[in-house]
């Protein structure tokens, strides 16, 4: 009788056993299944994300050698000859090449932040209005002054008259040779000497912004390494808009607008 229930439990028992092995084995084979398809998924994951990074860094390294073709470009095909380009290079030697030059699509700059130093009603040329006014506005916010220009356009006539009151030439340029004429700069607070501005503290303060933060808006110090080079006597009170892009490329490579000129002419009279 014992023998016969014994038997009659494990039968009973063997397919519920079978059933709970089957069902731990397919519990243990689900979860083996759910950890590698989880991490499948965070390796795709990570792959993914990897391709994403190299795809963003493929593409920031395509923009940037795409900017800095269009920037060599850009350098190299600058027109330094033009009278009506912003980049048109006048010195000691090189004049416009109509002397009576009289630029177009001249604007009124407007007041705020900006001291006209002598009454004249300063007139820009349209291209640099924008740059000149934010570069006041920044000016002043740095600084709490205001910026005084002292002298802007001067026509030819003007240049003339200036000459023949005696302004020797390591000073004032020959009318027809100077970058007033352009409508592209400007003079501020004293257009009087290199010791001057040294002496000066607010002088000296002035100049260093305009050294650091100048450029930003288009703007180069045109005479800063003396007569052999740039033609005339250094000038920190003479600013010129030659465009961003032009006066990033200066200021970085530590040149002036001559310098940058006269070895554009030695690499074409090589040729």
């Amino acid at each position: 009788m014992n023998k016969q229930k014994k038997e009659d439990l494990e039968m009973y028992f063997k397919p519920v056993l079978y059933v709970v092995i089957l069902i731990l084995v397919l519990g243990l084979v689900w979860i083996i299944w759910k950890y590698l398809q989880n991490n499948f998924e965070i390796k795709q994951k990570i792959l993914l994300e990897k391709q994403e990074k190299q795809r963003i860094l493929r593409e920031k390294k395509q923009a940037e050698l795409k900017a800095k073709k269009e920037y060599e470009n850009y350098i190299k095909n600058l027109d330094l000859e033009s009278d009506d380009s912003i980049t048109k290079f006048v010195n000691n030697k090189v004049s416009f090449n109509n002397i009576w030059y009289i630029p177009k699509n001249l604007v009124q700059v407007s007041w705020k932040h900006i001291i006209d130093g002598k009454w004249w009603y300063i007139k820009v040329r349209k291209v640099l209005k924008e740059n000149l006014e934010k570069m006041a506005k920044d000016f002043y916010s740095d600084t709490n002054n205001n910026l005084v220009i002292v002298s802007g356009y001067r026509s030819y006539v003007y240049q003339k008259w200036i000459k023949d009151r005696g302004c020797p030439d390591n000073l004032c340029a020959k009318p027809g040779y100077s970058e007033h004429q352009s409508w592209l700069a400007i003079d501020i607070y004293s257009a009087s000497s290199k010791k001057n501005w040294a002496n000066n503290n607010n002088l000296k303060k002035y100049f260093y912004w305009f050294k650091q933060n100048a450029y930003k808006y288009g703007f180069t110090n045109t005479y800063q390494k003396w007569i052999k080079i740039d033609g005339y006597e250094i000038e920190p009170w003479h600013w010129r808009y030659v465009g961003k892009k032009f006066a990033k490329y200066l200021r970085e490579n530590k040149i002036t607008e001559a310098e940058f000129y006269y070895k554009r002419l030695e690499k074409k009279s090589s040729f």
